[in-house]
């Protein structure tokens, strides 16, 4: 059988351990994998993640970094790198396989092999700075996908688009302090996100370029300013670029029902009102791109979302416009 879109995911991520009533946790994933199993999605190629070398992660991040990493990984029981982001023994191999998936999905993407591939991982990664963690993420993994692609592929232009409620300010670090001047021009990154909202850096995640455009949601927005905003601000600006790649950080704690009432934050989460179906007509135009641009190719990989039943739901949904568009 041959399938249009490959599942890449690997059993360490659920071992990434953030400690009891982290927002973060294994949950997520469990629940995401039992609603794909459920779904019996037949035109899907399940393949596990590898292990990302590490000068591929040393591509977007500072040496340093790792060093602090290898440094502060516990042997047992749980670490901070930062105020948010906690980690266990098998925490780092997590995230290295994270990295291995996003690695893998462009290489069978733009090798052929299939037209699109999503990454069923944790931890995430698009707070991931160049020189630390944010935010529950450890690396970069659109960012490393992209670079990996440009690197490896030779490919000139690759869009990144993340519609996760926060911005995505770890990628947007990477590319502009990563002391990576030879990516001028060659990465587009466009990030849909609330305004106000955690990380509070107002003047970066408001900032547009030639080649990244921030667009702040004011909270509480109907799904329709999401859609207005795509068609008069993203697709053009997508199909001024013309990228050979499309890589989309999928977050889903814009939808109406997350997070849970329950949820433990250090900060205020976020408060929007969309449903499947938006992300499904996201999820399309950026498709409608790819097929334009880029031969269909689009690697897509789990950000945020933390009502776990919504966000197995919105991934499943997510799955099936990636295999039918």
């Amino acid at each position: 059988m041959t399938h249009t879109c490959a599942l890449l995911t690997h059993p360490v991520c659920l071992d990434h351990d953030t400690g009891p009533g982290h927002p973060e946790n294994r949950k997520r994933l469990e629940a995401v994998m039992r609603a794909i199993d459920a779904a019996n999605l037949a035109d899907i190629a399940r393949i596990e993640a590898p292990r990302a070398a590490l000068q591929s992660v040393l591509d977007c991040h500072d040496p340093a970094y790792l060093q602090f990493i290898n440094k502060t990984l516990p042997t047992e029981g749980h670490a901070k790198l930062d105020e948010d982001t906690v980690i266990g023994p098998q925490s780092l191999e997590a995230a290295l396989h994270v990295a291995g998936a996003v690695i893998k999905g462009v290489d069978l993407v733009v090798g052929g092999a299939y037209k699109r591939a999503f990454c069923a991982t944790r931890p995430p990664g698009h707070h991931a700075l160049y020189g630390g963690s944010c935010g529950f993420c450890i690396f970069g993994n659109a960012a490393i996908a992209a670079r990996h692609a440009i690197n490896h592929h030779g490919l000139h232009r690759v869009a990144i688009v993340d519609f996760d409620v926060h911005h995505g300010n770890g990628t947007q670090d990477i590319f502009k302090h990563g002391g990576r001047d030879q990516d001028s021009g060659n990465i587009f990154i466009v990030s849909l996100h609330e305004k106000g909202l955690w990380p509070y850096n107002t003047e970066e995640n408001e900032t547009c370029t030639d080649t990244m455009l921030n667009i702040p949601v004011p909270r509480d927005s109907d799904a329709s300013f999401y859609h207005d905003a795509f068609r008069d601000q993203v697709i053009p600006a997508l199909e001024a670029f013309k990228p050979e790649l499309v890589i989309i950080a999928a977050g889903f704690d814009a939808h109406k029902e997350d997070p849970p009432p329950a949820a433990l934050f250090n900060d205020p989460p976020g408060k929007q009102n969309l449903l499947e179906a938006d992300f499904d007509r996201m999820t399309e135009a950026l498709i409608g791109i790819a097929d334009k641009h880029a031969g269909g190719r689009v690697v897509s990989v789990l950000e945020g979302g933390y009502n776990v039943e919504v966000l197995a739901r919105s991934v499943v949904a997510h799955i099936k416009t990636l295999i039918r568009a």
